[in-house]
């Protein structure tokens, strides 16, 4: 036999310490021949997943299987002839396929993320990995976990004590060192209820062999520690009703619950975001409320807005100057970015941003506020099995490395997500179905008769088990009988809480702004970390309103020539410039408040400033940029006409047309605000922004005649009181004496020929024709004083009126 036959038998034979008992010879070298065939395969997979350019090395070279290997593994007990995959091996490969860990390589500005790392802690520093402990994602059950190992052969089972980094590690690899029941593997490992180990032989245990097990009460949890005895909410049907958890330190508790709001009254009222009815919350012993709560759990919502005009490392500064404090350094900011995957995004735009780097961006802003306990909504939803894989694998490698706490709903996990939580509470009808061990979770139920199916991922068959089906009276009896009794069983089998101990002292609160740092964070926010996107809309703004100008002054060009004072052309160019064409600037202007009132809502419900703070900022902020908007809306308009001339040489009638304007314009303007936040559609603000300044156009005296209006009507038109001051100006006989270019004609006679001199322009009748031959003395205190009570009235509304987030579709894509 040649070295390289010898090599082959020494890494394709089944180890001599292996238990084989009740397994004939044959059938246990071809289950391990399976398995060292679906690790190649799987590395193949793994290359073709992860995008590599180059195909890594086979870890078992080019091994393949023979057709009676094949059909030994179809013909195991464990697949029957009464299982599907006796007859059909393509199904085989559809159960047989678990995560494999490929060759190191460098990630070529990946995110970081490899799927297959499972419970592997990456070395982003390039140091050697010989000392880390390679564990895996359990897909399918492992063959070598059919016989019942007593605890002193546990350790007899072949060791790798070398780290051969081009090895797959695979949970049904034959040569994976360690004791029988992995981590990952739902099977009991010492629950509680058992002297010894039980046999498992049908894929998950039957009443028979949980029957004669005890409950016991878990011991005492590391802190912080927290209990929810009998809690119910105050909705009526209430959501939650006697819900009854505990959960400690390094634990990942998730809770899986029918529906979504059940779920997110959980996360709430765990949070301190949910008041409670009756029950007790206890935190390291003692009672809290929720303002206590709120004050030590971060909480991170399904739907989580952020600023679209930031990148990624802006938006993490904003947050930390807020939330992390002085203490939160940049290293810690970069860290975070490389653990998550985010270094490089850092200086990409949230909005072009994935939704799983999205996902894991929000992830990042609460895990900077440093809290011992982490809650959060659906953190999964719209997220591909590898991103979701990733987040969960990673929130419980940092709730065991800090010895914190995180609590998360799951609708429902995937089995290789189930594996990786601690603990699960399952509810139904606001009820608890389970709560414990999520390893205790398969015997628990396999004693109340409900046993899971081989080959059926536990959460999707639970969930459904205490579903309420209403497609039939009949099934929607026996559900409701169902679940009444599980929650009854629940009631009396569970264990109760442990023993809370002596009262203990509480997590330091998180990180809370002051009032002078929420305001210095908004305006660099506004004005550092919002550039150059800022800049970028308000120059558009700016080109929107020069082009309008600029085609308003084409029609009305040279106006102030024309002495034909009964066409109304000065009157048309006033009307058209205050009244028609603001509409598209206040569309606009609409449309920026509905765009970012939604992150707005999302920040202040999570605490990050006050609502007064926000809204008188942003008065402050962007009144002057929309002042210098409408500036130059106004001035190239009214100089093309030629009166900006009209009174004197210092172009008074042009300060005056735009002081006037301008604060006629800035009154629409707050006008179109005011529905936009008050209102919840931005259809239904504009429409209702349309109505009132409609009204106040038409009511300004120029389409209809004021004497027409009744005399309280033209008292409350602003139109009519800014042309009331700026039609007199241009209207007066010195004025239209100096502005208008009349040639005398020659008249000829018999023998004299004389010059007919030009007929002076009559301004007062024609302002008398239309009834603004008076000039109100008040338009300035009357124009402020709306703007004044039109400011105060957005800010109440904006205090009085919150909306929620809108819900993101359910088919969110993992695109930008």
């Amino acid at each position: 036999m040649g070295s390289e036959a010898w090599e082959l038998e020494r890494r394709y034979s089944v180890p001599g310490t292996l238990d084989t008992r009740g397994l004939e010879p044959p059938a246990s070298e071809d289950l391990h021949a399976w398995s060292i065939y679906r690790q190649n395969l799987n590395s193949d997979f793994t290359d073709s997943a992860l995008g590599s350019a180059e195909k890594s090395p086979l870890p078992y070279g080019n091994f393949q299987l023979r057709d009676s290997t094949v059909q030994s593994i179809l013909r195991h007990p464990r697949y029957g002839p009464k299982s599907p995959l006796a007859s059909n091996s393509y199904t085989y490969l559809k159960f047989g396929l678990p995560r494999v860990l490929p060759p190191s390589r460098a990630r070529d500005g990946s995110s970081g993320y490899d799927s297959s790392e499972e419970g592997r802690k990456a070395s982003h520093s390039g140091l050697p990995q010989s000392g880390l402990v390679m564990r895996s994602a359990r897909s399918d059950p492992d063959f070598r976990q059919i016989h019942v190992t007593p605890r002193d052969q546990a350790h007899s089972q072949l060791i790798v004590r070398e780290n051969s980094r081009l090895r797959s590690v695979s949970e049904a690899n034959l040569l994976q060192s360690g004791r029988p029941n992995r981590r990952h593997s739902i099977a009991p490992i010492d629950p509680g209820y058992a002297q010894g180990m039980l046999s498992q032989v049908q894929g998950h245990l039957g009443p028979e062999t949980y029957a004669a097990t005890t409950l016991r009460r878990v011991p005492s949890l590391q802190h912080p520690h927290l209990q929810l005895r009998c809690v119910e909410s105050f909705e009526r049907p209430p959501l939650l009703r006697d819900i009854t958890l505990e959960a400690g330190a390094a634990d990942v508790l998730a809770v899986m619950s029918t529906t979504e709001k059940e779920g997110t009254a959980v996360i709430e009222t765990i949070s301190g975001r949910r008041r409670i009815k009756r029950g007790d919350i206890l935190l390291n012993g003692r009672p809290v409320t929720a303002s206590i709560l709120r004050s030590r759990v971060a909480y991170l919502p399904a739907e989580c807005g952020l600023n679209v005009g930031l990148t990624v490392q802006q938006v993490l500064s904003f947050y930390v100057c807020l939330r992390g404090g002085a203490t939160t350094s940049k290293m810690e900011i970069e860290a975070i970015l490389q653990e998550l995957g985010l270094e490089a995004t850092k200086h990409c735009l949230v909005n072009t941003l994935t939704t799983s780097e999205a996902r894991r961006l929000v992830l990042a802003c609460r895990l900077l506020q440093d809290a011992h306990i982490l809650t959060l909504d659906r953190p999964t939803h719209g997220l591909d099995i590898f991103d979701a894989f990733f987040l969960v694998e990673y929130l419980r490698q940092w709730a065991t490395r800090g010895q914190r706490l995180v609590v998360l709903t799951l609708h429902p996990p995937t089995y290789e997500i189930l594996t990786m939580v601690s603990r699960v509470a399952l509810t139904s009808g606001g009820r608890i179905m389970y709560s414990g061990l999520r390893r205790e979770m398969l015997p628990y139920f396999a004693f109340a008769e409900f046993p899971c199916p081989p080959f059926k991922n536990p959460s999707d068959y639970y969930l459904d088990l205490v579903t309420l089906d209403d497609l039939s009276a009949e099934a929607m009896l026996e559900s409701s009988q169902r679940i009444d009794h599980l929650a009854e069983l629940a009631r009396s089998r569970l264990p109760g809480l442990s023993d809370p101990g002596p009262p203990s002292v509480l997590p330091s609160p998180i990180y809370d702004a002051n009032i002078f740092v929420q305001i210095y964070a908004l305006l660099m926010k506004t004005l550092v970390y919002s550039q150059p996107s800022t800049m970028a809309k308000f120059l558009q703004k700016i080109v929107v309103a020069a082009s309008l100008s600029l085609w308003l002054g084409a029609i009305f060009w040279d106006v102030a020539g024309d002495s034909n004072l009964h066409l109304r052309d000065r009157v048309g160019l006033y009307y058209s410039s205050l009244g028609i064409l603001f509409w598209p600037l206040g569309l606009l202007g609409i449309r920026e408040v509905i765009n970012v009132r939604a992150i707005v809502e999302s920040d202040i419900k999570d605490g990050l400033y006050g609502r007064l703070i926000y809204i008188i900022l942003e008065f402050l902020c962007s009144i002057p940029s929309w002042c210098l908007v409408y500036a130059t809306y106004l001035v190239p308009a009214f100089v093309m006409s030629g009166l900006h001339m009209a009174l004197d040489d210092n172009l008074t009638s042009l300060w005056n047309y735009l002081a006037y304007g301008l604060m006629y314009i800035i009154l629409q303007h707050l006008i179109c605000i005011f529905f936009a936040h008050i209102c919840k559609w931005s259809g239904l603000a504009v429409l209702l922004s349309g109505i009132v300044i409609g009204e106040m156009t038409l009511g300004g005296g120029a389409m209809l005649h004021l004497q027409n209006l009744p005399n309280w009507y033209q008292d409350l038109s602003p139109m009519q009181w800014t042309l009331s001051v700026l039609l007199p100006q241009i209207y007066s006989t010195e004025t239209l004496n100096k502005l208008t270019n009349c040639k005398a004609k020659q008249v000829q006679r018999q023998d004299i020929i004389v010059q007919a001199p030009c007929e002076s322009p009559d301004g007062v009748s024609a302002l008398q024709e239309i009834s603004f031959n008076t000039i109100e003395k008040s338009t300035d205190i009357q124009l402020l004083s709306g703007i004044g009570i039109l400011a105060l009235l957005i800010i109440t509304g904006f205090l009085i009126i919150r909306y929620t987030t809108q819900r993101r579709p359910r088919t969110a894509p993992n695109k930008p």
